[in-house]
């Protein structure tokens, strides 16, 4: 029988999914906040101009605080969308430990305590990103699975071999 390279054990605790909600929301696309700052600064424009003018003072002041307003909005959301989840979870999805198994050309996951068995190829994935607490692999655009490096046992090793695995899909955010 056919051995795994790498075993991880890990859980995602409440605190880990929100963190992966910002993560998510302004670590993984880099424009995310220059989009906010750029809408700021038109939204700026458009109320600083004085019969045809432009008011620099009034420009500064409504750029900082629609800026400040955007992110708030955006915090807002990430908040409400952690509420929900952590809510909605009846069958305790959080804090259930995953056992990870790297073999050469697949991951097989497994889950005791919904007894679940799941398997797929490396190159099924759309994306492997890592940040500075958490490996994101993520199955499709939207849905993702975390591991912690706290529950790696030798993060060289595995990023190494992930690396390897998964080429140019492999992003360090």
């Amino acid at each position: 029988m056919e051995q795994p390279e790498i075993i991880i054990n890990t859980a995602m605790s409440k605190e880990d999914y929100r963190k992966f909600l910002y993560i998510a929301t302004f670590r993984r696309n880099k424009v995310v906040i220059p989009f906010l700052g750029l809408i700021s600064l038109i939204g700026s424009i458009a109320v600083s101009l004085d019969g045809g003018s432009l008011n620099f003072t009034k420009l500064i002041i409504c750029w900082v605080l629609l800026s400040a307003l955007a992110i708030i909005i955006v915090i807002l959301r990430v908040e409400i969308r952690n509420s929900q989840r952590v809510k909605s979870d009846k069958t305790g999805t959080f804090n259930s430990i995953n056992t990870l198994k790297f073999f050469d050309d697949r991951i097989v996951i497994e889950n005791k305590e919904f007894k679940s068995t799941g398997e797929l190829k490396y190159n099924q994935f759309f994306a492997l990103m890592e940040s500075k607490d958490y490996f994101i692999f993520y199955l499709t655009v939207n849905q993702a699975s975390l591991v912690r490096k706290r529950d790696v046992d030798n993060i060289n090793v595995f990023r190494e071999f992930i690396v390897e695995k998964f080429g140019s899909k492999y992003r360090r955010i």
